[in-house]
């Protein structure tokens, strides 16, 4: 049954209203002049604050004062003093002096020099990791506040909607039938307004626990690349902060070997005295050596191998699962950004070319109300669709920068320093 011209003209109304908001609230979620630097300042202010960066932080340092301690003679001089009155009198004051013969103190800096690689390389993996992290939940929040305004605008049209249906069924212009499912589909609409709220207030949570900032409402993202720059894939996976982590333990565990070795070979002791006994002059050398005859410490450098072959093969593993990684996001990206990139060129002008439509075979009296309805929900969630699509490229793009090890010069890029 046909809807009369003033109903028509509402419903139009109501509809051309929709699409011509949606364009514009699209059109303001895309990045501003300055959105990479915006995001580049909020990371590194997150990132400073952040308790486990701060954390790694002291680890770094604690591994400098150990290396500074490292690179000091191991042993100290003993001042020795007797004395004794007795029938004779003896008094003698003697000074020992144990010697590193075997360069410990060596081998222990260069343990101690690797060690402080490590905890920084750490630390570079650890911002690398947060930053992507961070920049995720960015997504995810602008993402969610997008659909949850597309949501509540469905649901405002539903509204608009049922209340035309009910003005038109008391006119006897449609059935109950009719009027019951324009109800139905605004009671939809309103529950799932209902659930992307709640998901925006959870990206919201997610962020404020990752930063411990309430992000900005004006925040924009900046568009990802079309297409990826061609790269060695196992160039950067050799480059990553992670990869440097393992090698460092792999190279540290091997510096310990000789380490261990050397502490189980034992160092000279050499003393000179001097005094008086029985009111004669007394001068004396001595020296001592540790006999490593019932327990040689062998065991300790055993471990010591079987410890750096572990680091090794770990080293191995963190290599190939990184590279897969790499690879697996290189893809993803690629599929996630040629779907895009064909909704850019032909999606956002068939949903305009769908609603024009629609609204022609709605005027003829060519499709009814529930096809009319049907189509309408369709082509709004198409609309979302796209929405969550673009929120798909941004966090395959933030996971192909993390990654290749590429998300800090990305950042530094736009002027901020992480």
């Amino acid at each position: 049954m046909l809807y009369s011209p003033c109903v028509r003209a509402g419903l139009t109304a109501c509809l051309l209203a929709y699409v011509t908001w949606t364009p514009l609230a699209l059109s303001r979620a895309m990045p501003p002049d300055g959105a990479a630097r915006e995001l580049a300042a909020l990371v590194a202010r997150a990132i400073d604050s952040n308790p486990a960066v701060q954390a790694s932080q002291a680890a770094v340092e604690a591994a400098r004062a150990r290396l500074s301690g490292a690179g000091l003679p191991l042993f100290n001089p003993e001042l020795a003093l007797e004395a004794e009155r007795t029938d004779i009198d003896t008094l003698r004051l003697g000074l020992s002096q144990t010697v590193d013969w075997h360069d410990k103190r060596g081998a222990l800096a260069r343990v101690a020099r690797g060690e402080l690689t490590t905890a920084e390389a750490r630390l570079d993996a650890l911002r690398l990791s947060t930053a992507g992290e961070l920049l995720d939940a960015v997504g995810r929040v602008v993402n969610r506040r997008q659909i949850s305004a597309l949501s509540k605008r469905r649901a405002t049209l539903l509204e608009r909607f049922a209340w035309l249906a009910k003005r038109r069924h008391a006119a006897g212009d449609i059935s109950q039938a009719e009027l019951q499912l324009a109800r139905l589909s605004l009671a939809e609409a309103r529950m799932r307004h209902a659930a992307d709220i709640a998901e925006r207030i959870q990206a919201d949570s997610d962020f404020f626990a990752l930063s411990g900032q309430v992000l900005d409402a004006g925040i924009a993202l900046p568009d990802p690349p079309v297409s990826l720059v061609a790269s060695d894939a196992e160039a950067l996976a050799r480059k990553h902060p992670r990869i440097r982590v393992a090698q460092n333990l792999a190279r540290v565990a091997r510096q310990r070997i000789q380490a261990v070795a050397r502490q189980r070979k034992a160092d000279p002791t050499f003393g000179l005295a001097a005094g008086r006994d029985a009111g004669e002059n007394l001068l004396a050398l001595s020296f001592s050596m540790p006999l490593q005859v019932r327990n040689r410490f062998v065991g300790d450098v055993d471990a010591a191998r079987a410890e750096a072959l572990q680091a090794e093969r770990q080293a191995q593993q963190t290599y190939r699962a990184l590279l897969a990684n790499l690879q697996g996001a290189r893809a993803r990206y690629r599929v996630v950004a040629d779907a895009w990139s064909h909704w850019t060129t032909e999606g956002r002008f068939s949903l305009r070319k769908r609603f024009r439509l629609l609204e022609t075979l709605w005027k003829a009296g060519e499709i009814d109300t529930t096809d009319y309805l049907f189509q309408v929900q369709q082509t709004l969630d198409t609309r979302i669709a796209a929405v969550e699509l673009h929120g798909n490229l941004w966090r395959a793009w933030i996971e192909w920068l993390r990654a290749s090890a590429t998300l800090t010069p990305w950042l530094n890029t736009a002027g901020k320093e992480l």
